[in-house]
């Protein structure tokens, strides 16, 4: 019983670790990555598109604890219950709890969009047999022993795209060529991530959790074909001057969204600031993943429709229609490959922008964390010449050491001097970049030197001292 709960665990953090992944989140291991419990913040702004509350980037373990609590406070705020799982659960690194939490995650955000009047995994159990009832060795009854022979995987998407599978020629005791076979198919056909492994699911009772997110994405998948597919039917069922009413209106939208996006494509007033400007990286990803490609399908729709026109007026011995101009094909073409040209150059303009303001942030660590160092120096050194400022020697050996004791101040200072220039020259190249916060580099530096140019004065008014005191 153990070694199946210690499968079952290996099994989910694997499949929970791709999920992420696929999401954008970049973790190898999703035990110790989440523990800040930045990335998770940023995981729920990408799942529900609000902006939560800004974490904050301590690194102490009360950061981390209120960092994960505001994540919890946004969970209960959408109705989802996690009332085992705490901060210091997420903090500490607690397996069962970290991979608890990303399946309530996963329930709510991709399972549960599956609407049905029985529960989500229901539906999504019921949806798995009525596609898959007619293919031989396959009985779906759960998402755990029911997919380990990869049948069930293949006959969901030959139920779909049949041009994809050879069902025929698989054999139900050949589990790992057929699950690798599923597998390879939907990601290099239909873009699902290969969540799984093939070692994993040839298991007798594989995990019901891993199963079921990767299954998910099958639904949504089809689910979003199937809408594009009822919208072409329809098409066929009406008359030739309302298919050209439809596609010169779909045309028009389409276009319209086109010149729209393309401004917001070329607009490059980026914001100063690597989190707001990861969030805006984000937000392009959702376009590409999300909001273009049924626009895609919808040109597709349209070119179905021109096409369908004509052939119609062919049957009918009628002139071919001809559309409004501004509202051709070739206009739709060239239209989208401008839109696809802006998606690619702002893609670089971003990326570009992300690796500039990491530069800089990286800068800007170094020049803190030197500017710490510089300015204990010399309020250590501002110390010293303050205790030396009523010095008065008794006799000449005193003398002689104050006098050496200056020196060796001095000579102590003086390659001090280089450090503090490469230390304007940085934050000068700081301020180049603007920097979101260029005003408390220029306060550490101009700090800096205020303090340098106060040691300064005190070394030459001890000399002038010892120099009175000499003289007298």
């Amino acid at each position: 019983m153990l070694e199946y709960s210690s499968q079952r665990m290996i099994m989910q953090k694997k499949t929970f670790t791709n999920w992420l992944n696929n999401a954008n989140i970049k973790i190898l291991d999703l035990f110790t990555e989440l523990k800040d419990g930045i990335y998770l913040l940023h995981l729920l702004e990408l799942l529900s598109s609000e902006q939560l509350p800004r974490p904050n980037k301590g690194k102490m373990r009360i950061h981390f604890l209120e960092n994960n609590s505001k994540v919890i406070q946004f969970l209960k705020s959408k109705q989802i219950h996690v009332k085992l799982i705490g901060p210091e659960n997420i903090v500490d690194g607690d397996q069962t709890l970290i991979l608890g939490l990303i399946w309530i995650i996963i329930l709510r955000f991709q399972i549960s969009s599956i609407i049905d009047a029985l529960s989500s995994n229901e539906a999504l159990l019921v949806w798995c047999q009525r596609k898959t009832a007619s293919y031989s060795n396959v009985n779906v009854k759960d998402f755990s022993k029911s997919w380990n022979n990869g049948l069930a995987f293949n006959a969901l998407i030959h139920a779909h795209r049949p041009d994809l599978i050879q069902y025929s020629s698989l054999r139900h005791d050949q589990p790992i060529i057929n699950l690798n076979n599923a597998f390879t198919v939907a990601e290099k056909h239909l873009g699902i991530l290969k969540l799984l492994d093939a070692e994993d699911v040839a298991v007798p009772f594989p995990d019901e959790r891993s199963i079921m997110t990767y299954v998910s994405f099958y639904y949504h998948y089809f689910s979003r074909q199937k809408q594009g597919q009822t919208v072409q039917k329809r098409l066929t069922k009406v008359s030739t001057d309302e298919l050209k009413f439809q596609y010169e209106h779909m045309i028009f939208e389409l276009l319209k969204w086109i010149k729209l996006k393309v401004t917001e494509l070329d607009d490059r007033s980026f914001p100063n600031s690597l989190e707001k400007m990861r969030f805006l990286m984000n937000n392009f990803k959702v376009f590409r993943t999300t909001e273009k490609p049924p626009k895609y399908r919808e040109k597709g729709i349209i070119e179905a429709n021109f096409f369908h026109i004509r052939t119609k007026q062919q049957v009918n011995n009628q002139r071919a229609y001809l559309p409004p101009e501004g509202r051709t094909l070739r206009d739709l073409e060239k239209e989208w490959i401008a839109l696809e040209k802006a998606e690619d150059s702002r893609g670089k303009a971003i990326l570009q922008e992300l690796l500039r303001l990491e530069k800089v942030e990286q800068q800007v660590q170094i020049f803190l964390k030197k500017a710490a160092i510089r300015e204990a120096y010399l309020r250590n050194m501002k110390e010293i010449i303050k205790k030396q400022d009523d010095w008065q020697p008794d006799n000449v050996e005193q003398l002689q050491a104050g006098t050496r004791k200056l020196e060796a101040i001095e000579a102590d200072m003086l390659p001090q001097d280089q450090r503090f220039k490469a230390l304007s020259t940085m934050a000068a190249e700081i301020i180049r970049e603007n920097y979101q916060d260029k005003a408390l580099i220029a306060q550490k530096c101009v700090g800096c030197l205020q303090i340098g140019a106060v040691v300064r004065i005190g070394v030459g008014e001890n000399e002038k001292h010892i120099t009175d005191i000499c003289l007298a």
